[in-house]
């Protein structure tokens, strides 16, 4: 199996939270509280598979691999210490705003090495950074005006999230020939 696939899968793990928070109002909340974390972890254990995979550049290795810990560390947190709604919202908060930072970062550290740059692969990253820094201070105002609000603002930012990672994988597949 390609590690494009694990990265593709993520992405669909990502989608799948963003739709179950998107309708939690219709499912059982303790599954919903279940299957969210899991599937943070399962997106991060697929983006750490995704970060070994060889025909990257060693930077693109390293953004993955930070990608895949933090989707882990998130989904263990939502899991184990999160107790309300309002501290869902705000962990979610963090880490989106994190992940955006850290998708910039990843965009400018390609600049500034000696790989050579997909110009749409470059620019997806930093599309992406952008949406989820701006994103991550919506969902703090909205959250703050209705915590119901702040949970479907943030269930669509994640499924955002995850078409990004879709959309990141089927460029790479079109520019590394496997």
């Amino acid at each position: 199996m390609n590690k494009i696939f694990y990265y593709a899968l993520g992405g669909q793990f990502l989608v799948v939270t963003g739709l179950i928070l998107f309708f939690s109002n219709k499912i059982d909340i303790e599954i919903v509280k279940i299957l969210v974390p899991i599937l943070m972890i399962l997106a991060g254990i697929c983006s750490l598979l995704f970060s070994l995979y060889e025909k990257l550049p060693k930077i693109a290795n390293q953004f993955h691999l930070g990608q895949g810990i933090g989707f882990v560390v998130y989904g263990l947190c939502i899991l184990f210490l999160v107790t309300s709604l309002q501290g869902f919202l705000l962990t979610t908060i963090y880490f989106i705003m994190l992940f955006g930072l850290f998708e910039l970062f990843f965009a400018f550290g390609v600049l500034n090495s000696k790989h050579s740059i997909n110009k749409q692969i470059l620019m997806s990253r930093i599309l992406a950074g952008i949406v989820n820094l701006i994103g991550g201070f919506i969902l703090l105002m909205v959250t703050f005006e209705s915590p119901q609000k702040g949970l479907l603002y943030a269930s669509i930012l994640i499924a955002i999230g995850g078409i990004s990672m879709l959309i990141f994988s089927s460029k790479v597949r079109k520019f590394i020939h496997e």
